[in-house]
């Protein structure tokens, strides 16, 4: 790593929109921390009635190949000693954090059916322990080392979720939450020039999409037109980080379309994903006032 170069950890890295911000995040010189519980290349994990690929060494193995360095690291973000065991390593091997992605969120297959709350599992509790609960654990153990890294950033991924009816109100509860705690980490952080934002991803073209695509209507297709690739969050978090006066947004809950349409980041097709706010509604804008 250069001196120039940046530590970045990203959560959920072995599929999904994690993934794909663990492969596009980065630049030649930085150094890349792929967290996540499935490691093994050709490892597979069953979603919704698919087969889907899941694997940090494959991440891994797609980043180096672009001249960027990576670290893998294996971890059950529902452990608070798996938690603790991150931070030892980045203190000791790294000493610093220059962006803290989360992009972690165990989902269960009850998620998506379209039935009321009651009639699915309450095992769905589970998107609150990784993807809110983990969120905050992570980013307490990794306080110290943001605070310390001069421009530092927090990424939060999350969704439409938190403005309107999606997946039932365990999934929207995790989003608001997740919107809500960018803003009060960004509050805490306000002294130590530390950036903490919420970013909602939009519909992601990564593997459990395509799968699906396939045995779903015209409509559905049409629908997934707007969509973005899966490396696209991770190049608009790259040019919102690279961005001098990013601060200046800290506590906000962004779109990823709309940043990067500012930021002249596309698919590489050259396509503009859809931000779906006139469809799906807006981020909420929090009150200011500060109560302890």
């Amino acid at each position: 790593m250069t001196d120039k170069g940046k530590v970045i950890l990203i959560t959920g890295a072995s599929r999904g929109v994690g993934k794909g911000i663990a492969e596009s995040v980065g630049k030649p010189g930085d150094t890349i921390i792929c967290v996540g519980r499935s490691v093994d290349s050709g490892t597979t994990v069953s979603q919704f009635g698919f087969e889907i690929n899941s694997s940090l060494i494959d991440t891994a193995s797609n980043i180096e190949k672009q001249g960027i360095g990576c670290d893998v690291l294996p971890a059950d973000l529902n452990l608070k000693n798996d938690i603790q065991n991150i931070q030892s390593i980045i203190e000791d091997k790294y000493g610093r954090l220059d962006m803290l992605i989360h992009a972690a969120c165990q989902i269960h297959d009850d998620l998506v059916l379209p039935k009321p709350f009651w009639k699915k599992s309450t095992d769905l509790w589970s998107v609150i322990e990784v993807g809110l609960k983990s969120n905050y654990f992570l980013s307490h153990a990794l306080a110290s080392m943001l605070i310390k890294t001069p421009k530092s950033l927090v990424v939060q991924i999350s969704s439409h979720g938190s403005s309107c009816y999606m997946h039932g109100p365990i999934y929207g509860a995790q989003k608001a939450g997740i919107d809500k705690m960018a803003f009060d980490m960004a509050y805490d952080f306000k002294d130590h020039d530390v950036c903490s934002i919420s970013l909602w991803s939009g519909i992601v073209l990564d593997e459990k999409t395509e799968k699906v695509s396939k045995n779903m209507d015209e409509q559905y297709a049409e629908f997934l037109k707007g969509a973005a690739s899966q490396a696209f969050a991770g190049k608009v978090i790259r040019a919102f980080y690279d961005q001098e006066n990013k601060i200046q947004l800290s506590g906000k809950t962004l779109i990823a379309a709309e940043v990067g349409k500012e930021l002249g980041i596309t698919n590489p097709d050259g396509t503009q994903p859809r931000s779906d706010r006139e469809m799906l509604g807006g981020p909420k804008d929090f009150n200011e006032a500060v109560v302890y």
